[in-house]
Order: structure tokens, then C-alpha cells, then sequence
């Protein structure tokens, strides 16, 4: 007899294929269970490099060892005549076809669901990088939306949080960048981390009629990114995906999955499939986890800034070629002066000139980054060079025309210089993209309140404090209206309750104390407690004092100042102080140094200014 009929006749071939069959059920299972208790990768591995030892073993016993009646016995002691080896071997095609159904169960299950069955707290992470085939609906209507839910951590250290919602917005961004698709914000889309809510719902919520999700394990240089995308009207799973790569290919990772969910939409809605047309730059993998963790200090601001900038440079010091940093670093120093002591501040030096600096380093390695853009942009608005700030911010908007960050500022920086119906119109788009973000309401109050909606500018302010009730400037915007109103019994008990860290309870009170008493001459500790909020002084006709507030913000941060000449839009603000701001030489003297009237001969003249001859111009 060959060996290989020994083999046969001795069940081997039969053992080792049960044994693989069973093995791969467990392992998934196991697999499973480490995944819902937040195990370390390592016990999978040890695991599996138990079941690969048993094989062997399995093997080994099958071929010296027999089954018989009289139990295991060495084949050698064995009468042939007498070997019941062949009911053995039915028994093992039996196990062999209950393993192999359990197996195709499996393999149903994650296909079909996009994850292991009874999995409710992740996304699939499919033993191997195979795709389920694109299924869409064959009638769709109305536009192409989608929401980038945030990756799931499935990393062994939680820590890693910063890692997998760095990868969701890099996906996110390269889908925004797909003309026909429309992506509902980040900001909104993170509204939902950490909530374990149907889908569907959160797509009503989102006003989106796809979903994406996914999760992220990482482990050292190697990264899994698992992703899976979801009709949100049914639940049912269109497509999915899961990578093993290492970190060095990252940004080859996100634009395939970029690439392959729009190539699932494209089979009946039409979105385009095509690639980035940016060449993908290999990147270290410990340069681009320092860039994620100072990105997601970055976004949390606070004390946060400084590390941020610490990690951006050490990020730089290993690859000062990775042009994104450099962006990112250029924000920081564009914000850290906000979050910091004067003595920290004296010891960074000019963080200004530092931002300049590092966005156009970025600019120079990538000119066609927008947040390199972005980021100078604001530098030449805080420089008071209004022409070329708008420049790289209509740059900007061009290359990342749904940035909300980036409208944010660019809507300041239109109201600053007095075009407030443009700045509208930014502000409209940044709450169409991105409804729920306080900051971003609180914008529109004011503009609201400017333009003298009213009504509006209350709605506004309710709505942000229904979000975020300790929000300090919404807090400070409701307080105006009360007064305004001489609710004051309201307006008292409204500032008893404010947040002491975002606000100032106890200059709240005195201020409606002042209001609802005979207002006779500002004590010291009245007009301080009034100066945090300079319109105060114009809600009861006391210009000088305004004025004085205004110019002392001047002397310690320009764009504080050209805000507060806003006020003087509002239609709350009376002929009287109208007449007073015109008439005053201080008025034009105050524009001129803000360069304001050099910008709006380039590009015309606010409703409320107009150019006399020669060079002269009249405000009121």
C-alpha cells in the first residue's frame, strides 16, 4: 500500500481537515469575545499559535494512534481485519460537514451584516481583507448623502482614541472631495461617538441617506481599518471591507476606501469612482501618529494648544517635509495666546510671526493644502492685510468647499470688515452642513442681532444653550437680551446662574442691578463689569464708554476691537449714538488704522460707509 493510501486509510487527511474546519469556528468565536471585553491583540495570536501546534499534534496521533472498542490503541497493535478505521471516518465527515456548515453560517452572517453575529457594540472586523459586492438601490431619489460615523477604537490601549478618529476624518475628507457627494460634517457626525443608536435614526438626525463606519485596530507599524457602508433607509449593508496594512501606506488605505465606497454608490446614483488625482507620499508612521495626537489636542483647544504644538514640532523635527504639520502647527500659534498665562506668552516669543512662518513653509511643500491656505488666511486678517486674506481664503474654499472650520473664520473675518450679508450667507452654509455646532449658531445670533432679527437672534440663542447651556458668550448673548427687553427679574435669576469658569456671574449681577436701578454715573466696578461686553454701553446710549472699552480691546488684540465695531450696525443702536460715531474724528481715525477703508475700495464700500472725493469717507 502507497503512503498516501496509508494516509487515507489511517483518516489523517480526514483529522486534519476537521481539525482546520473547527479550529477557524473557535478562533472566530474567540476573536468575538476579545472584541466585546477589549482584550490585547496578543491573546488572539496566542491562540491561534496554539491551534496551528494542535494541528500538528492532531496530525501526528491520527497517523500512530486508532479509535477502537477497546479504546485508543498504537495502529501497529492493531489486527487490520479487525480495524474499524472506516466507521471512523464516517464519524469525521460528519464533524467535517457540521464544522463546514458552521463555517458558511459565519461567513453569511459577516457578509450579509458587515458584522459577526449577535455583534452590537463594533463594526465587523472580517478575518481577511475580502469585500462584500456593491448592492444599491436601482431607483434612488434625491441627492447622494453620507455620514462618516467614527471609527471604532478596537485597539488593545484606549488611548489609541486620537488614532481611529484621525482616520475617520482623513476618510471623511477624501469623500468630501468627491463633487457629487454631499458629507454631512464632522462635527455632527462625532455627535454621535460612543452612542449605541440604530443607524437609521441617526441618518434622520443627519439628513443622509448612507452611513459609514467602521473600526480601527492598530498594532505597532500594522494597522486594520474595517469599513462598512449602510443604506440608512433599510439598514441594509451595500458594502464593506477590511484592510491590513502597514501605517506607512495610510493615505494609499483611505483613498481605496474612498475610491470603493463611491465606486458602490456609482452603480445607480452615478458618483464617481475615480482616484485622487494627489500623488500618495509614504509617511513615517510615528510622524503621522504624532500629527493625530496634536490634531486632536488641537480640536479639544484649552491647555491642550501648547502640547499640541510640542508634538507638532516633534513631528517636523523627524519629517520636516510633511506638510500638514506644518499647517497644523501654523493654527496652533494662531490660537495658543487664548489659552495661555502672559508669562507663558512672553516666553513663546511671537507666536504670530511663528504661524506666518509655518504656513507658508506649509504652502511651499503642498501649495495647494487648504488648511496651509486657511491658516494664512488668518494670519493676514489678524495682520489687518484684508485683500490677501480674502484671496487665500476664497483659495482655500475653492479646494475644501464644505471646510466648515474654514468658513467659520472666513464668516469672521467678512464680519469684520462690515459685509455682513455675505457673512450670512457663509454662516446659512456652515449650519446647513454642521446644524448642531454651538460655535457656529452663535455666529448666527450675532449676525441676526446685527441685521436687527431679533426674533431670529433669540431662536438662535435658545437653541444654543438647549445644546450647550454653559456656553459662556451664549450665556453673555442672553443676558443682552433680557436687558434689552427690562426683563430684569428674569435677567437676575438668568446671571445668578451662569457658568463661573465661561463667564462672570457676579459681573452679570451688578450689571443688571445698574439696568433696573435709576442708572445714575458708572462706578469703577460697573463700567468693569459692563466692559467685558462692550455693547452693554450702547444698549444704554453711553458712547464714550463704549469707545473707551473699544480702543482698550485694541491695544491688547486687533480683531477683538474691529468686532466691537459691529455694534455700531445693530439697529438698536440709536440716532444719537449714529450721529455721535459720525461726527466723532476718532471714528475714522479707529478705521483707518484697521485699514478697513483701503479693503473696501478694492472691493466696495459697506451699506453704512460711503467714499467722498479725494480719499476721504463718511460712516453712519
Amino acid at each position: 500500500m502507497s503512503f498516501f493510501q496509508e494516509l487515507k486509510r489511517r483518516n489523517v487527511f480526514r483529522v486534519g481537515l476537521a481539525y482546520v474546519l473547527g479550529a477557524w469556528v473557535l478562533l472566530q468565536i474567540i476573536d468575538f469575545a476579545l472584541e466585546v471585553i477589549g482584550a490585547p491583540d496578543w491573546i488572539l495570536q496566542v491562540f491561534f499559535l496554539a491551534a496551528l501546534a494542535g494541528l500538528a499534534i492532531a496530525l501526528v496521533v491520527s497517523w500512530i494512534y486508532e479509535v477502537t472498542p477497546d479504546g485508543i490503541k498504537r495502529e501497529s497493535q492493531i489486527d487490520r481485519t479487525r480495524s474499524i478505521a472506516p466507521q471512523t471516518g464516517r464519524k469525521l465527515d460528519r464533524a467535517i460537514i457540521v464544522f463546514l456548515s458552521l463555517a458558511v453560517v459565519l461567513l453569511l452572517v459577516e457578509r450579509f451584516t458587515g458584522s459577526p453575529a449577535g455583534s452590537e457594540q463594533a463594526p465587523a472586523v472580517s478575518a481577511t481583507a475580502e469585500s462584500v459586492t456593491p448592492q444599491v438601490s436601482s431607483d434612488p431619489v434625491g441627492p447622494v448623502t453620507i455620514a462618516v460615523l467614527p471609527f471604532v477604537n478596537m485597539s488593545s490601549d484606549q488611548e489609541q482614541e486620537y488614532f481611529s478618529d484621525g482616520i475617520t476624518e482623513e476618510i471623511l475628507n477624501r469623500l468630501a472631495g468627491i463633487r457629487e457627494l454631499q458629507v454631512a460634517a464632522r462635527t455632527s457626525a462625532f455627535s454621535f461617538k460612543g452612542q449605541n443608536q440604530d443607524v437609521r435614526e441617526i441618518a434622520r438626525t443627519l439628513g443622509v441617506n448612507n452611513i459609514l463606519e467602521g473600526s480601527v485596530r492598530k498594532a505597532g507599524d500594522q494597522v486594520r481599518i474595517t469599513a462598512q457602508l449602510i443604506r440608512a433607509d433599510d439598514g441594509f449593508h451595500l458594502w464593506s471591507e477590511a484592510y491590513d496594512r502597514k501605517l506607512e501606506n495610510i493615505f494609499a488605505i483611505q483613498d481605496d476606501i474612498a475610491s470603493q465606497i463611491a465606486g458602490a454608490l456609482q452603480v445607480s446614483l452615478g458618483i464617481s469612482a475615480a482616484q485622487s488625482t494627489q500623488p500618495f507620499r509614504t509617511v513615517n508612521p510615528e510622524v503621522y501618529d504624532l500629527y493625530l495626537r496634536a490634531r486632536t489636542l488641537f480640536r479639544q483647544r484649552g491647555g491642550g494648544v501648547v502640547e499640541a504644538i510640542d508634538l507638532f514640532e516633534q513631528a517636523l523635527a523627524i519629517d520636516p517635509e510633511f506638510a500638514p504639520a506644518w499647517a497644523g502647527l501654523a493654527h496652533s500659534y494662531n490660537v495658543v495666546i487664548n489659552y495661555v498665562s502672559p508669562e507663558q506668552a512672553e516666553r513663546m516669543g511671537n507666536v504670530g510671526s511663528k504661524s506666518m512662518a509655518a504656513a507658508e513653509k506649509a504652502l511651499e511643500l503642498d501649495p495647494n493644502l487648504p488648511t496651509a491656505l486657511h491658516a494664512l488666511g488668518n494670519n493676514l486678517f489678524f495682520g489687518l492685510q484684508w485683500q490677501r486674506a480674502e484671496e487665500h481664503y476664497q483659495r482655500a474654499l475653492q479646494l475644501d468647499p464644505d471646510s466648515t472650520d474654514l468658513m467659520e473664520d472666513y464668516s469672521a473675518f467678512l464680519t469684520y470688515s462690515w459685509r455682513i450679508e455675505k457673512a450670512l450667507q457663509v454662516a446659512n452654509r456652515m449650519i446647513e452642513l454642521d446644524p448642531r455646532v454651538p460655535i457656529f449658531l452663535m455666529n448666527m445670533a450675532n449676525l441676526q442681532d446685527m441685521l436687527g432679527n431679533f426674533e431670529l437672534r433669540d431662536q438662535y440663542v435658545d437653541q444654543i444653550l438647549e445644546i450647550s447651556p454653559e456656553l459662556g458668550n451664549a450665556q453673555t448673548l442672553k443676558l443682552f437680551q433680557l436687558l434689552q427687553y427690562e426683563k430684569y427679574d428674569e435677567a437676575r435669576r438668568f446671571a445668578a446662574g451662569m457658568n463661573p469658569e465661561t463667564a462672570s456671574p457676579a459681573a452679570a449681577l451688578i450689571t443688571v442691578d445698574w439696568f433696573s436701578g435709576p442708572r445714575d454715573e458708572l462706578t469703577d466696578e460697573v463700567k468693569a463689569a459692563m466692559s467685558a461686553y462692550s455693547a452693554l454701553f450702547l444698549l444704554d446710549n453711553r458712547y464714550d464708554e463704549w469707545l473707551e472699552a473699544v480702543n482698550a480691546d485694541l491695544a491688547v488684540w486687533p480683531e477683538w476691537a474691529i468686532g466691537a465695531t459691529m455694534n455700531l450696525q445693530a439697529p438698536i443702536i440709536s440716532p444719537e449714538l449714529t450721529s455721535k460715531w459720525r461726527a466723532d474724528p476718532r471714528s475714522k481715525t479707529f478705521l483707518e488704522d484697521l485699514r478697513l477703508p483701503e479693503y473696501w475700495r478694492e472691493v466696495g464700500w459697506p451699506a453704512q460707509c460711503q467714499p467722498l472725493p479725494g480719499d476721504d469717507f463718511i460712516c453712519q
